[in-house]
Order: structure tokens, then C-alpha cells, then sequence
């Protein structure tokens, strides 16, 4: 029986996230002519896959490689979504203070 780390199943999750944002983006980046930078959230979810795949290795194979790799990968995946991400959506924040002011 295969018993993964529980930040595997928080990486999923940040993967599906960044799949449907990067298709959003997309979207978005064509009706506004923005350059596609969504590309970029498909490289941090691959960073997050391989972090994932890290975590989830058999004890025997864990010691070569140190989780605080599979910690780097992660933080590097969201400091190349976040730039991404504003680039696409910073809007919104605009518009959510518009209406609270």
C-alpha cells in the first residue's frame, strides 16, 4: 500500500488551480491582446508535478534527493505564477475596490 505525503494532495490541488487559471488567462489574453504569458503557469505546474513526484518516492529512492528541493520547486512555481497571474487578473482587484469604497 502506497501512502502519500499529504502536501501531494495540496499539490494536486495547486496543479488543477493552475491549469484553470492558466486557461482563463488565455482566454482573457486573447480578448485583450496580452502577450501569452499563461505559458509560464504551465511550467509551474510541471515544477509542482515534479516536487509531487519527489515527495512521493519510496523511502529507498528518497535519499538522494532532499525535500527541501521539492520545497524550492514549489516556491519557485508560485514566484512565476503570481507575476502571471497579476499580469492577467489585476483587475479584479481594482474593480473588487471599487466597489467596497
Amino acid at each position: 500500500m502506497i501512502i502519500l505525503p499529504d502536501i501531494v494532495f495540496f499539490d494536486i490541488s495547486a496543479i488543477m488551480a493552475m491549469l484553470v487559471i492558466a486557461s482563463l488567462s488565455k482566454t482573457i489574453g486573447e480578448a485583450l491582446k496580452i502577450p501569452r504569458y499563461y505559458i509560464l503557469l504551465y511550467y509551474a505546474s510541471i515544477l509542482i508535478a515534479v516536487a509531487a513526484l519527489a515527495d512521493s518516492l519510496p523511502s529507498e529512492l528518497k535519499l538522494s534527493i532532499s525535500s527541501t528541493i521539492s520545497m524550492v520547486l514549489r516556491c519557485l512555481a508560485g514566484l512565476i505564477a503570481l507575476p502571471v497571474c497579476l499580469r492577467y487578473w489585476k483587475w479584479l482587484i481594482s474593480e473588487f475596490l471599487k466597489t467596497e469604497g
